[in-house]
């Protein structure tokens, strides 16, 4: 009887060891899956969709909320912040790509044609994804890691609890306001 009991006690504290381990473990396999260039690992490790209509919702609240305060008295306001709702959709849905993900996970701001090539001259050093990272334990089922950008501010990558894996599902970009 006593071995049952050791074996369910030793069992228990196995699986709070992987759910307390499982953020580090998936960052890991993001960020190898990252410097890799494999989109497969990577979507086994983000929830694509929920991480596209998160950082759709963001924009378009920044945007909207610029657009309301400079347009406000303009009859072509309604029709500007539908252009900008559709930019920034299309923005989104082109950032959130394995270069454009690496690129914010070494601190980087995104670009447009920074995905696929460098300019010429530059440097072909990389720094490492999630370097020096901070790391907080939101709650039992949110984990976040906090990448100082270029300007010193933090970008929030926020991992969801699925089960007993962890994904990706939100990156909190700061914005000038």
């Amino acid at each position: 009887m006593k071995k049952i009991i050791g074996f369910v006690v030793l069992f228990a504290i196995a699986i709070a060891g992987y759910a307390a381990a499982g953020p580090f473990i998936t960052l890991h396999q993001i960020k190898s899956g990252v410097e890799k260039q494999d989109s497969e690992k990577l979507s086994e490790h983000i929830d694509f969709a929920t991480l596209r209509t998160n950082l759709k919702e963001q924009l378009n609240a920044l945007v909207m909320k610029q657009a309301t305060s400079e347009l406000k008295d303009n009859p072509f306001a309604a029709l500007a912040m539908g252009f900008a709702s559709k930019l920034v959709e299309g923005m989104v849905d082109s950032f959130v790509t394995p270069s454009g993900l690496a690129n914010l996970m070494e601190g980087k701001k995104p670009q447009r044609g920074q995905e696929s090539e460098q300019p010429a001259g530059s440097s072909t050093q990389k720094r490492e994804p999630f370097k020096d990272a901070r790391y907080t334990y939101d709650s039992s089922s949110k984990f976040s890691v906090w990448v100082k950008d270029e300007n010193g501010e933090e970008i929030r990558f926020v991992l969801a609890r699925d089960g007993l894996s962890w994904k990706l599902s939100n990156i909190i970009v700061p914005m000038k306001r």
